[in-house]
């Protein structure tokens, strides 16, 4: 039964070669790993060369937008061409921390959004206290086209449902496991599996037992279960189709079990 984490940050981990090593005892067969910058895309870019099983996206994420340079889309493009990377983001919105001017964020969000139809791949996007803005431009963009992943997940039944009739799928992290989620373990039940991903968002939102602790992506184990539980179905199923969904969304490769 093997897991496929589908948002992680390594380079923002400690020990990220560790990491990984227990991510493979608990069974997490593939890991994507997320820029959020230039500087970023490039170290998830080397941990997809250098480790078995691990893929990279390149994006600017919206609180790093007002730091971006003038040759920044350029030279994303490229990475992204040079390493196969699997999907562009994490790009999006935040609202909550408003740490770019939201013109800016908009703008950014935009020109990814572009990118990734250019380029025939997925987004990854952020979507934090921004739900309008968000599926307004996604809808508007024909980003449906490539489709991606709204990842962790915020929102209330009718976004999801607008999502996934355009084609996105729903990421579950950490979050499902907290004694207060029980509006997202509500939600989940009203989407199709085929449309929900597992992830840790590691080091963030680390899952029950390890709330407050570093995340990391052999977490996203506790996830996955808890997801199994608010479904009411086997944990060997959920592992399934959504190691399915995540295949078929980045392009992975088959894993043996």
């Amino acid at each position: 039964m093997k897991l496929v984490d589908t948002h992680a940050h390594l380079d923002l981990l400690d020990d990220p070669l560790a990491a990984f090593g227990r991510a493979k005892d608990a069974g997490v067969g593939q890991i994507i790993t997320v820029g959020i910058d230039l500087e970023s895309s490039r170290r998830a870019a080397d941990f997809s060369r250098d480790l078995l099983g691990v893929f990279c996206t390149v994006g600017l994420h919206p609180h790093e937008v007002a730091k971006a340079g003038p040759d920044l889309w350029a030279e994303l493009k490229l990475l992204a061409l040079t390493v196969s990377a699997v999907a562009v983001g994490e790009c999006g919105l935040d609202y909550y921390r408003d740490l770019s001017p939201r013109h800016m964020q908009r703008d950014a969000f935009a020109v990814q959004i572009e990118l990734a139809l250019d380029l025939g791949l997925p987004l990854v996007v952020h979507d934090r206290e921004a739900h309008k803005d968000v599926l307004k431009m996604l809808s508007k963009s024909g980003a449906e086209r490539v489709g991606g992943v709204v990842h962790c997940f915020s929102g209330d039944a009718a976004l999801a449902g607008e999502l996934v009739a355009m084609g996105f799928s729903l990421g579950i992290t950490g979050v499902i496991t907290y004694k207060k989620s029980d509006e997202l373990r509500a939600l989940v039940k009203k989407v199709p599996l085929t449309k929900l991903l597992i992830e840790t968002d590691c080091p963030y939102l680390a899952p029950e037992p390890y709330r407050g602790k570093s995340n990391e992506p052999a977490y996203v184990a506790h996830t996955h279960q808890a997801l199994a539980q608010a479904l009411g179905i086997s944990p060997e199923e959920v592992a399934s189709v959504t190691t399915d969904n995540a295949r078929r969304l980045f392009s992975l490769p088959y894993m043996e079990d």
